[in-house]
């Protein structure tokens, strides 16, 4: 299988998007956004969904060359999750958190990416 690393984290983003969608405020908890921004958390649940479900199914069923471009896709949707959420979370401390995880993810994606594609060129 090609990707198998990038297609993992495709599998575990298409699961936490479902997560996410599935529980209005899951989102806002993890922020740690106080209960009134539980309507803009639930809308940007929504938008991550819309943006991730197919980034993950293009990297599941696009072959080899549709797993490099969504992984791609991923790492820079990561960045400007780091940098909008790192800027616009409700305190200090959920800037930090939101940046931290949004960019944690952007590395883990950018590992299997080069480690796929090393693996690939062997």
């Amino acid at each position: 299988m090609d990707y198998p690393l990038t297609k993992a984290l495709a599998v575990a983003t298409l699961g936490y998007s479902a997560w996410v969608v599935s529980s209005a405020d899951t989102l806002r908890e993890q922020l740690d956004d106080p209960r009134e921004w539980e309507l803009p958390a639930s809308r940007l649940a929504f938008t991550y969904a819309g943006r991730d479900v197919p980034i993950s199914t293009l990297a599941l069923l696009g072959g080899a060359q549709g797993a490099r471009t969504a992984a791609l896709l991923r790492i820079a949707g990561d960045v400007t999750d780091a940098l909008t959420l790192g800027s616009t979370a409700s305190s200090a401390a959920s800037r930090k958190k939101a940046a931290a995880v949004a960019a944690g993810y952007g590395v883990l994606n950018a590992l299997a990416l080069v480690l796929d594609e090393r693996r690939r060129r062997a």
